[in-house]
């Protein structure tokens, strides 16, 4: 598993992101949602979809007020599948920017935007766009 913090600087916007290996830390990823402001109702729906444990999905949290967020990538069955996952994710994040500080998605900033949050997450997700690389980060574990 690897966990990421970064902050969007023109934007004042700071996302956790969680890119799941093997397990889920449920226990973390809680204090996690408190932490950026969910709300009892909101971790519990968080909480059971994570103890399901199913492949291919993706989630995001959002305090527009406290400009934090929190997505959690789960494990996916290929690299293709990582790559739909992430940019349903990211679109999320994207929105939720735009949302709070009245960006046009249609315009050259929203563009702009997503760029950016590509671009601070590629590091941390570029292993799980390979296959291969994706069996390496598996027998490491």
């Amino acid at each position: 598993m690897i966990v990421q913090d970064f902050t969007i600087d023109k934007y004042q916007w700071y996302v956790k992101v969680y890119y799941a290996v093997s397990f889920y830390p449920i226990v973390e990823i809680v204090n996690d949602l408190y932490s950026i402001g969910c709300s009892d109702e909101e971790v519990e729906k968080c909480v059971e979809e994570l103890k399901k444990g199913n492949m291919n999905d993706g989630w995001i949290h959002s305090n527009k007020f406290a400009r934090r967020s929190l997505i959690i990538i789960g494990m996916t069955d290929s690299a293709e599948q990582f790559l739909d996952t992430w940019d349903h994710e990211k679109g999320h994040l994207a929105m939720h920017i735009c949302i709070t500080d009245n960006i046009d998605p249609y315009s050259e900033e929203y563009q702009y935007l997503t760029g950016e949050i590509g671009k601070q997450m590629f590091k941390a997700a570029q292993p799980f766009l390979c296959d291969e690389c994706r069996k390496h980060l598996l027998e490491e574990e």
